[in-house]
């Protein structure tokens, strides 16, 4: 190795990712790894501006503009009613950012990670931002804001506007969205299915000790607040929030204490008796979903998620969403048996992010989201791809795609449903503000706007005589109301439901003489049917928690089956039900046969009417950074090398200007690297500075393994330009100039001495990476991530090239359940040229079991097996908890030679052994704490016919591969 050059640990790691890779760090939910992750694509240009109202700063892009008075004026009485109830005034104008809809608000940059549809919104308490889409109803957008807002007065009133404070607390997830649901009051019929279901299936935690989330914690939290408002009244209510300012930091069982008089045991007793004696008699009075149906069943695999049933013209089919894999399929059922035949789609699919599922992908809105074709040989659904949702059309036979419809002039479709004709497909979509039905032909691809009128307007279906559409309409302060379209005239329209209710996923028996639908009449969502002849309306399930999207399957003698989706226990299921005699007396409504004025029909108003003044507009600049986070990764091998670091990133209010700063030791060296990175359009440009110090360990024949001096510095400037072609794949290319100086290996007999090497050259370097994974909340389940690398520089001071340096690595992600998977690394790079880089191996996440940076040289390789599964999911002492704990067993196999002087060879077939390739295996585990993750690995080098005796330990903090 006397012609060894300490160049990095590669070019591309020390160089080019010094500019790119702490800003695609923040990409991916887990990145793990160096320049991996999903894109965050920039597909519209954002021209964004800031209105000044009274209390907020609204931040608005010029196509949205004419919607800049509706927001303004929900704003404005939303801080009006919650300052009046919280009995708080907040100082500072609050930061308000809105987008025109969903498919928008995904590509903000205030949260660099993929934001799901299931995310309605956020709010930040770094600089107090609301970040929200107002692709809503008008009542529902209030409710929106509203709970939005109730974050912000928390960050001021239980954190005094401290994000440090707001960071450290660390408070209950029900205490939170709780809270923000109870003053926003936007708890739905649909909302209180899922408590209806936790207080008459006991399965109410304690709430003074519960650190739980997911949606059921904001259910909770509603209650509890409501229990504490009926108890203790509207001043109890402020006493608590006294209270829990006061103990931010310690159990909520301690404000309880303080507020109340009451122990946390003791209220946890007393909620959960006020809940059950709220909601157990209803029980009596109503019933169990299976009361009513026969449930269907999910005959392999895991327990699921089944939802959102479609009919087969014939019957015999039905088509539904399920979740036994993890993932949401469309899955077969056959309706005499009640049985899952076999999964139409197969899980991830790399040409779409996750189909469009109500419940399970994206909260609920109104409708179906599977519709058969009138022939039952093709299904229609929605995909998330990309910027928008597509179109999908399944061959029900086979499960191949037929056709795919990309309808990019829209956005947020749903509820597909097929016209008798089997060419034509209305749906719902919004488009500049207005939710509207859609009309398209599929063999054309021609969008016909259905209704063009300012309600919203949604789950459509046709008629069987193929001559109107029955469609949902919010109108007033949020009911859903169906209403009968023509088609040959859309701008009649005749209301077919009244009342304080809400109705949708209206679907029609195959003769077209009833409308079955979901209602919320008896304050719980049952199924009911509307005979359009007579009038007659007939309630047909009446269950506790709730039954909904119906559909019909025709019997052969003429007859009808009801299959819809009810909760129990926690999850959803289907149940199939003969039409019989209806659960309540049936009433008899008025069919109106004169269209409904759309002028007459109620609108909502909000409190405060708010004009605009031009003259409280400015263009936003976006020049000024704060500091938005701080991370840190912390490991230590068994040679005891210490290694450190901490990120500090800082960005302005839209987060598309950041400034990241990367500070890191090894051992006594100290190293940083800023950079500045504009994410503002989808080309990225950033900028780096750092200054590197490095080390790796050099072999001495006399002496063995030894650090000695072998240290490098890297100071330099890296220009970079990131292009993301799609969601998943992207191209990097960057160029700058290095000053190096380091410590030169040579080799005076067996003996290696060190002479000191000053140089500067200019880089270029390019990539290409990929990133199809799919995350748990412990890490990848499945999936792929690679990336290809290439690094050249010219010798200035000698002719031809200084070096060149290309690298590889591939991970893979297989799932084996839900919660474990096999997890396969292969690495391998190579670097030649007149001084040629080094790689080096050995330590964390590398090869384990060796020492930190042990195996040197100009070529190298490392592969990873892992099998990863649960431990346990809650360790926790009366002090301290850890979560998600999880186990792994492990095969490392790796090497590094210098091409030039030394062969090397993987196996010695003479020996049965590795020759000079090197190999470890082992166990380890991984938990979270305090929202880190704790990793401890135990390896033993391994020949294959021989192993070392005892383990090498290593503890480090950061995600694995």
């Amino acid at each position: 190795m006397n012609r060894s050059r300490i160049l990095r640990i590669s070019v591309a790691l020390l160089v080019f990712f010094l500019a790119a890779d702490s800003v695609m760090a923040q990409l991916g939910p887990a990145r793990g790894g160096r320049g991996f992750g999903k894109n965050k694509v920039q597909y519209r240009d954002f021209d964004w501006k800031i209105y000044h109202s009274t209390h907020f700063d609204v931040y608005f892009y010029t196509e949205e503009e004419d919607q800049l008075e509706r927001v303004v004026s929900f704003a404005e009485s939303a801080y009006d009613r919650l300052s009046r109830d919280f009995d708080f005034q907040i100082q500072e104008p609050t930061p308000l950012i809105f987008y025109a809809n969903h498919s928008a608000f995904e590509q903000n940059n205030i949260i660099l990670n993929f934001i799901p549809e299931g995310v309605g919104a956020f709010a930040s308490p770094v600089r107090f931002r609301m970040v929200l889409p107002i692709d809503l109803p008008d009542d529902e957008l209030m409710n929106l804001i509203e709970h939005e807002l109730t974050h912000i007065f928390q960050y001021h009133i239980l954190f005094r506007g401290s994000f440090g404070r707001a960071i450290a607390a660390r408070p209950p997830t029900w205490v939170m969205e709780g809270m923000a649901s109870y003053m926003a009051e936007d708890e739905t019929t649909r909302d209180v299915m899922y408590l209806r279901d936790a207080a008459v299936n006991d399965i109410i935690p304690n709430v003074t000790t519960w650190e739980g989330g997911g949606f059921l914690a904001y259910r909770i939290g509603h209650a509890i607040f409501d229990y504490i408002e009926e108890t203790y009244g509207k001043d109890g209510f402020q006493d608590f929030i006294f209270e829990l300012r006061t103990s931010i930091g310690s159990s909520v069982g301690r404000a309880v204490d303080r507020a109340f008089g009451v122990e946390g045991e003791d209220f946890d007793a007393d909620f959960r008796r006020w809940l059950r004696r709220k909601y157990l008699p209803e029980l009596l009075e109503t019933g169990e979903p299976r009361d009513f149906g026969r449930p269907f069943r999910v005959t392999r695999g895991l327990p699921s998620q089944i939802i959102s049933p479609a009919a087969s013209p014939s019957g015999d089919l039905l088509a539904a969403f399920t979740s036994e894999r993890g993932d949401v399929d469309i899955t077969l059922f056959d309706t005499r048996e009640r049985k899952n035949l076999r999964n139409l789609t197969k899980g991830f699919d790399g040409d779409y992010q996750y189909l469009v599922a109500q419940e399970l992908t994206l909260g609920r809105k109104f409708g179906r989201d599977i519709a058969f074709s009138p022939d039952g040989n093709t299904l229609a659904v929605f995909a998330k791809r990309e910027r928008n949702r597509s179109l999908l059309l399944y061959d029900v036979l086979t499960g191949k795609l037929r056709q795919r419809l990309d309808l990019n002039e829209l956005d947020q479709h749903i509820a597909p449903a097929w016209h008798p004709d089997g060419r034509r497909i209305a749906f719902s979509a919004i488009v500049d503000g207005a939710f509207d039905i859609y009309i398209v032909d599929i063999e054309t691809g021609e969008v016909e706007n259905f209704t063009d009128d300012e309600f919203y307007d949604s789950s459509p279906v046709f008629s069987p005589d193929g001559k109107s559409v029955v469609m949902t309409t919010v109108i007033g302060d949020g009911q859903a109301k169906l209403f009968r379209v023509p088609l040959d005239d859309p701008t009649k329209r005749f209301q077919l439901t009244f009342g304080e209710s809400s109705e949708t996923d209206a679907v029609f028996s195959p003769t077209g003489r009833r409308l079955y639908f979901t209602s919320d009449r008896s304050g719980i969502l049952n199924i009911y049917g509307l005979d359009l002849s007579t009038g007659e309306l007939s309630q047909y399930t009446n269950a506790v928690t709730g039954c909904f999207m119906p559909t019909v399957l025709p019997e052969p003698d003429g007859s009808e089956r009801l299959v819809y989706t009810a909760m129990w226990k926690g999850r959803f299921d289907l149940y199939s039900i003969e039409v019989p005699e209806p659960v309540t007396e049936p009433e008899t409504v008025e069919i109106s046969e004169t269209a409904a004025d759309a002028n007459s029909l109620p609108v909502f108003e909000p409190d405060i009417q708010v004009p605009i003044d031009d003259s409280n507009k400015e263009n936003y600049r976006g020049f000024k950074l704060f500091l938005e986070s701080a991370d840190t990764l912390i490991g230590i091998n068994d040679d005891q090398t210490l290694l450190g670091q901490v990120v500090l990133s800082f960005t302005d209010y839209l987060g598309d200007k950041r400034l990241i700063a990367v500070l890191s030791s090894v051992e006594s060296l100290s190293n940083f690297n800023i950079t500045y990175a504009n994410l503002t359009n989808r080309l990225q440009w950033n900028i780096s500075a750092f200054d590197t110090r490095y080390f790796y360990r050099t072999f001495d024949q006399t002496r063995g393994f030894e650090r000695g001096d072998s240290a490098y510095e890297l100071t330099g400037a890296v220009f970079s330009l990131v292009y993301p072609f799609t969601f998943q794949t992207r191209f990097e290319i960057g160029a700058g100039y290095i000053f190096r100086e380091f410590d030169q290996q040579v080799s005076f007999g067996r003996q290696i001495g060190v002479i000191r090497v000053e140089d500067d050259f200019p880089i270029l370097s390019t990539a290409l990476a990929g990133d199809s994974t799919v995350f748990t909340s412990s890490g990848p389940i499945s999936g792929r991530r690679w990336r290809l690398d290439f690094s050249y520089a010219p010798d200035t001071e000698d002719s031809g090239t200084l070096f060149t340096s290309a690298e590889l690595e591939v991970r893979q992600y297989l799932q084996v359940t839900r919660r474990s998977n096999f997890a396969v690394r292969g690495y391998f790079g190579m670097s030649d040229g007149n001084q040629p880089g080094l790689f080096a191996l050995g330590g964390l996440d590398t090869l384990r079991g060796f020492d930190f940076r042990s195996l040197v040289g100009t070529h190298a390789f490392v592969t990873n097996f892992e099998f990863r599964f649960p431990l346990i999911d809650v360790l926790a002492t009366p002090v301290i908890g850890f979560q998600g704990v999880r186990g792994i067993v492990f095969l490392d196999i790796g090497g590094a030679w210098n091409d030039e002087f030394q062969d090397f060879d993987i196996w010695d077939s003479d020996e049965d052994q590795f020759a000079d390739a090197r190999a470890s295996y082992g166990y380890g585990i991984s938990a979270r704490f305090a929202g880190l993750t704790l990793n401890w690995d135990f390896a033993k080098q391994y020949r294959f016919a021989t192993a070392e005796d005892g383990f090498a330990t290593d503890f480090w903090i950061g995600t694995r591969f």
